[in-house]
């Protein structure tokens, strides 16, 4: 309490020699000086008697801690978008790693399908070449059993024009009736 009532003595000794500012008596109310520091006087023991100082002095402590709050706040907001911030970073790194896993994945997935597509072709050129070859050689064996049969057609027709030309009527109805023979005996 003290420190508030000794605050306006300053002032009031500040305030010079009140007889050069004003005319007449210094104590009396027709001297404007006098008034004004009675006023003040008066205004200074106002403001102390209805407590202003504390009343001021809660104002600034509750601005203050408002201020604290919204710094406290503030601080909070900092730390969660910093936490934020930093979750975004380390989803962004998982996400290359996973793109970067992904692109590998492809890769080899990429690489296994060449590998198999060069062993289906390389397996179906086996089966066409094998196949062509199989086909060849039924090709070859037909074409000698055609040419065998030709060439038994062949030489029994000129066996049968040389035992034509060569034998007479009875000898080849004998050599007629003992093939008929033959064949009734191979075929029963």
């Amino acid at each position: 309490m003290n420190k508030y009532i000794l605050s306006p003595v300053p002032l009031i000794i500040g305030m010079g020699n009140p007889l050069q500012a004003a005319t007449g008596p210094f104590f009396s109310l027709g001297n404007t000086d006098f008034v004004v520091s009675i006023s003040f006087v008066i205004f200074i023991a106002a403001i102390i008697y209805f407590k202003a100082p504390k009343f001021v002095a809660k104002l600034i402590d509750g601005q203050i801690a408002k201020i604290e709050s919204q710094l406290a706040e503030a601080s909070s907001v900092k730390e969660d978008a910093q936490k934020l911030y930093e979750n975004l970073i380390k989803k962004q790194e998982e996400a290359e790693q996973q793109a970067h896993r992904i692109k590998e994945q492809a890769e080899r997935n990429k690489e296994l399908a060449l590998a198999e597509a060069e062993n289906m072709i390389r397996g179906l050129v086996d089966r066409k070449i094998q196949t062509s070859r199989e086909q060849i050689r039924a090709s070859e064996a037909k074409a000698i059993t055609d040419i065998r049969n030709r060439a038994i057609d062949l030489a029994v027709d000129a066996a049968s024009e040389v035992i034509f030309k060569s034998m007479g009527g009875d000898d080849r109805r004998t050599i007629i009736d003992q093939s008929i023979k033959d064949i009734n005996k191979y075929l029963s």
